[in-house]
């Protein structure tokens, strides 16, 4: 997919950030400016524990994006 093509999709994902963080101002009309950049998902997890880290980094440079704790998926 090309950037637009991500942006397009990513945008579907932003619907509820208003409600569900209890920021009024967390929409896409006041948030204007849009990166789209190619990154890499890291993914560490155990089968002995609900869930997983994952680190989003910039794929070019190693530059750190994000990360967080995530329920892992069933299998």
């Amino acid at each position: 997919m090309t950037h637009d093509e991500l942006i397009t999709v990513a945008r579907t994902h932003t619907v509820d950030f208003p409600e569900l963080s209890g920021e009024p101002w967390a929409n896409l009309q006041t948030l204007t400016r849009i990166t789209a950049l190619d990154a890499v998902a890291v993914s560490f997890e155990s089968d002995q524990h609900p869930k997983k880290i994952v680190v989003i980094l910039e794929r070019e440079s190693g530059k750190f994006i994000v990360s967080g704790l995530f329920p892992r998926k069933a299998r």
